[in-house]
């Protein structure tokens, strides 16, 4: 492909990769979740086809329009993934940590960070992003109130450990 149409192509393509990244910052970087791209990537790849078939038959550029808000949906679908599993394995060992205290001590700890050193090495991260990926938890002695949670997807799914049932819950 000679130089001119190298820089004709990637014009014409510059905006879907500009979008790309600022999907993946936001959904991967900022939140670790689908959020967005679920939304936006259909209507996104529905653009892009238009668009496609308004310039014309060039098959490169039709199929790299296409290609990159799936791409892109498809990077952020492996990184939810990999989010919630990491999420659910270090809840896993908060709870558990959490159980080994009140065993020890006749009550849950009051937050998390009692559990260091001696139940845990560290509070873990519930997901590794930028923005709501810790757990928050909440010990009241005056309603006897435990529970463990983690945001799925912000601003309101999130999935709720609660102590006294000893069973996890989505709360919308």
């Amino acid at each position: 492909m000679p130089a001119a149409d190298a820089r004709r192509f990637y014009r014409s393509i510059r905006g879907s990769l500009g979008a790309a990244v600022a999907v993946l910052a936001l959904d991967v970087g900022f939140l670790g979740s689908i959020l967005f791209s679920a939304v936006l990537c259909p209507l996104w790849l529905l653009v892009s086809l238009v668009r496609s078939s308004l310039y014309g038959p060039n098959a490169s550029l039709f199929l790299t329009r296409i290609a990159i808000p799936m791409v892109t949906f498809l990077l952020v679908l492996a990184n939810d993934a990999f989010q919630r599993g990491v999420a659910e394995t270090n809840a896993e060992k908060v709870v558990a940590a959490c159980e080994s205290y009140r065993v020890d001590n006749g009550r849950f700890p009051r937050k998390l960070d009692q559990l260091v050193p001696r139940y845990l090495d560290s509070v873990p991260v519930a997901k590794y992003c930028l923005g709501p990926g810790r757990f928050v938890y909440s010990s009241s002695e005056n309603t006897g109130i435990t529970k463990l949670f983690w945001y799925v997807a912000p601003p309101r799914l999130r999935k709720v450990y609660d102590f006294e049932t000893r069973s996890w819950s989505h709360l919308e």
